[in-house]
């Protein structure tokens, strides 16, 4: 078992992290699929543009990802009645717009058209299915009812899509290199405005930009989006396995607990074990229970094996637009984050440009409402419950106080103490140790860090506190 993604596609671009003495038109921040198509789609602009990320180009939370293109989206039913029509639009045109891009610049990263089917297994989610099934219905998709003995009830239907986003991205990069600066390994830690300039601050200097894109998965500051209140993390667990032979559809469930299938090549790609991240504090034992549930519906051994983070706002509604004067951001995109990031590209340079597009109002990130809080508060006792489960763990690591501040003490496989402050800098949430991938991670914004403090994932800016 490979303790990895299976899109761990030979990518090496050796990008340098020497930026240019030069104010930017723009500066994109995020190296994943939603930096890259927001690069895309500026390709042409003659503008001064530069892309930076904080390590490797895709080797975040896209490389995680298990790339479906479908509308069979189960929190659809989630979404304000008087936004559900809308927002399917918008996927619909997300995926004609991804389409696009492949067909138009002959894209190889096996693109294909699959059947995609929403199913449940519980009474009281049929209903549900059924609203989905009416509200694609109204846009035009053609739906029908999936008769299977295996399932109680399920839809599905066709013009959804797979494919394997690394090999994606690797064909954009080599479309705009020429005519965008791509920056690996540049962390941005602070931005400031002064005189119609930003000044966004990084670890290899300080780059002056007239307009800044977040791309990154997590925005790396508080104000003035207050993104912590309207949002929360969830964890999925997914394993990949040989199979003999492919088959052109993909599933997921509206249930409780997560069904997810995809095939690509000859593989299956299986997402399972979905939770809020403040609520399964033992990822090793999440990891176990993704492990042994392949093993036990599919009578296989998984050959890779990995999990994944998605930021799932509390109206279910993505975060793309302007902030403010000339800061934009794309994000938040509740697990579908192929189809709602080529949305988010177009989104963004229309805003940049100031031309017209029906989708600005729908994911306005400055949005607010009562469920965008509501959610926000009732999850917030979900972080104070971690705190103190995670302060009466015991063995390795142990948790010591110090002079009234809480240390994580771990002891590795060659007996090296590594002792870290057990508070994340982003917002001094406590800190739990994964077992799994040995790590220290933030189980309130997903920041994680190795066993020296490193910073590994935002949102924070900066490394742990080590022994004082």
């Amino acid at each position: 078992m490979n303790n990895k993604s299976i899109w761990n596609y030979d990518i090496n671009y050796n990008k340098s992290n020497n930026i240019k003495n030069e104010v930017l038109d723009i500066l994109i921040i995020g190296g994943g699929i939603t930096g890259i198509n927001i690069a895309y789609q500026f390709r042409n602009s003659n503008k001064k543009i530069a892309l930076i990320d904080k390590s490797l180009i895709a080797s975040g939370i896209t490389k995680n990802t298990t790339a479906k293109l479908s509308y069979l989206q189960p929190d659809i039913i989630k979404i304000d009645k008087n936004k559900r029509d809308e927002y399917v639009k918008s996927q619909i045109d997300a995926v004609k717009l991804f389409k696009k891009i492949i067909t138009d610049n002959n894209i190889e990263c096996d693109f294909k058209e699959t059947y995609s089917i929403l199913f449940t297994q519980n009474n009281n989610n049929i209903n549900k299915i059924k609203t989905i099934a009416n509200i694609l219905k109204n846009n035009k998709i053609n739906v029908k009812r999936v008769k299977n003995n295996k399932i109680l009830y399920g839809i599905k239907c066709l013009d959804n899509y797979v494919f394997n986003p690394l090999k994606y991205i690797d064909s954009i990069i080599k479309l705009i290199e020429d005519k965008i600066d791509i920056y690996e390994n540049v962390l941005a830690k602070n931005i400031k405005y002064n005189n119609n300039i930003y000044n966004v601050d990084t670890s290899s200097g300080v780059i002056k930009c007239k307009r800044v894109i977040l791309a990154c998965h997590y925005p790396f500051f508080i104000y003035p989006l207050f993104f912590p209140l309207k949002t929360y993390i969830k964890r999925e667990y997914v394993n990949a396995f040989n199979i003999d032979k492919n088959k052109d559809y993909n599933v997921i469930n509206i249930d409780k607990e997560l069904i997810s299938i995809r095939y690509y090549n000859n593989y299956l790609i299986y997402g399972s074990n979905s939770h809020k991240l403040t609520s399964k504090i033992n990822y090793q034992k999440n990891y176990q229970k993704s492990y042994e549930d392949t093993k036990k519906y599919f009578n296989k051994i998984p050959d890779y094996t990995w999990m994944n983070q998605d930021i799932v706002p509390n109206d279910y509604l993505p975060f793309i637009g302007r902030i403010k004067d000339n800061l934009y951001i794309s994000t938040a995109y509740n697990a579908w984050g192929m189809t709602n990031s080529i949305i988010g590209s177009k989104i963004i340079y229309d805003v940049v440009n100031n031309k017209y597009n029906k989708y600005i109002k729908l994911f306005n990130p400055n949005r607010n409402n009562i469920k965008l809080y509501l959610n926000s508060f009732i999850n917030s006792f979900s972080y104070i419950k971690v705190y103190f489960e995670s302060l009466f763990k015991k063995n390795n690591p142990k948790y010591i106080k110090i002079k009234n501040i809480y240390y994580g003490i771990y002891k590795d496989s060659n007996n090296k103490i590594h002792k870290i402050r057990l508070i994340c800098p982003h917002m001094k949430c406590n800190l739990v140790f994964n077992n799994q991938e040995k790590t220290w991670d933030c189980p309130c914004h997903g920041s994680r860090f190795d066993l020296d403090g490193n910073i590994i994932n935002g949102p924070s800016k900066t490394n742990l506190k080590k022994d004082e």
